[in-house]
């Protein structure tokens, strides 16, 4: 699980993992994977996670606008792969992102994971829009929070996911999942 402590190197772990055992998508050939459309490796959890809760409420991605605020090999690249996959559009915006907000604005589903406390405002966000929040993060009060301002956006979103107990709820059990998938595999059980 990411990050990893400071004295190690994900540039020099993530090439020694077993990608079988790779139950986190460190490994190169996993992240292929993801590109690839296989389902033979492993995805992030956390975006995978994100795929499961739109699964889960039925959310058919199939030609819908998404927008990842976010392009991490952790969170938003991977995303966007697994979305495409399920024939969604995908359009990738960061915190450098011109016109940020008129892009967030047509987005049906907006994933907000760029790292940065209440980032996502509810001008940002289009009327009736799925918000998922992957942010975690500490207010200037101390207090947990996402990358989306919850209180603002809850009342202009369709379906919004709270920090805590949003997705990372869902990306502990999705590690769980995938642990058990590795063993079967592994073991050759079905």
């Amino acid at each position: 699980m990411r990050p990893l402590p400071s004295h190690l190197s994900e540039d020099q772990i993530k090439y020694h993992i077993d990608p079988q055992k790779d139950v986190d998508c460190f490994s190169p050939i996993n992240v292929a994977k993801i590109t690839a459309g296989e389902e033979t490796g492993f995805p992030p959890c956390t975006p995978q996670a994100v795929i499961e809760i739109l699964n889960h409420y039925q959310i058919d991605l199939t030609g819908k606008k998404a927008l990842i605020l976010g392009r991490s090999m952790v969170v938003g690249r991977p995303l966007a792969m697994m979305m495409l996959k399920q024939n969604a559009t995908v359009t990738i915006c960061h915190t450098k992102t011109k016109n940020l907000f008129e892009e967030t604005k047509k987005a049906e589903i907006l994933v907000a994971a760029a790292g940065k406390a209440k980032i996502v405002k509810a001008d940002m966000v289009g009327e009736g829009a799925v918000v998922i929040d992957v942010g975690i993060n500490v207010d200037q009060n101390g207090k947990l929070c996402g990358d989306v301002d919850f209180e603002q956006v809850q009342h202009k979103a369709g379906m919004i996911t709270p920090v805590p107990g949003g997705v990372g709820s869902v990306t502990s059990t999705v590690l769980v999942k995938h642990t058990i998938k590795a063993l079967k595999q592994q073991k050759a059980i079905n």
